[in-house]
């Protein structure tokens, strides 16, 4: 009987001493989740929906900078108070206007040109045209464009060329 009760008192002890170290472990202040930021208030979006999440946004810059060729601060300036940080609101650099004209070209492209053809209900917005596309990891796709007349096959007799000429004798109707 004595042992059962030093056994029955033991283990009585060792669960108490679990129960207060589980409990302990809680925290009776409730934190927010640390990964959360709350939306900030942009400064300076002009052409991208002011809306738009913090996320989203990176994502978006992310793939501008890889489809460029380039890091954020080809087009951000650095902070006047900390030149070791970005100042994505200062306007100081023309690659940001660029960047903005370039971005409601494609938009403009891709509502103008692909939206109208998406079957219904149609998406608010239609990417098809990107800055891929054209810059192909290049800032300045000049270069890359100039060369395009190479990439195509120019007229061979020897080939079969029929639709080349269906389509002539369609023009000439």
């Amino acid at each position: 009987m004595k042992t059962k009760k030093k056994i029955l008192t033991i283990f009585s002890i060792i669960g108490f001493l679990i129960l207060a170290v589980s409990l302990s472990a809680f925290n009776v202040t409730p934190n927010l989740d640390e990964g959360y930021m709350p939306q900030p208030k942009w400064k300076n979006l002009k052409v991208l929906p002011q809306d738009i999440t913090k996320d989203s946004l990176d994502n978006l810059m992310k793939g501008y900078t890889v489809a460029l060729g380039v890091k954020c601060n080809y087009c951000h300036m650095p902070s006047k108070t900390d030149p070791t940080k970005l100042d994505f609101a200062d306007d100081g650099k023309i690659e940001k206007e660029i960047a903005r004209g370039m971005i409601t070209m494609a938009d403009d492209i891709n509502e103008k040109y692909f939206k109208p053809y998406f079957p219904d209900p149609k998406p608010d917005q239609v990417y098809v045209v990107a800055c891929i596309m054209c810059h192909r990891g290049a800032p300045n796709p000049e270069k890359y464009l100039s060369q395009m007349h190479m990439a195509y096959k120019t007229y061979n007799p020897d080939r079969d060329n029929r639709k080349e000429k269906e389509m002539e004798e369609r023009q000439k109707q």
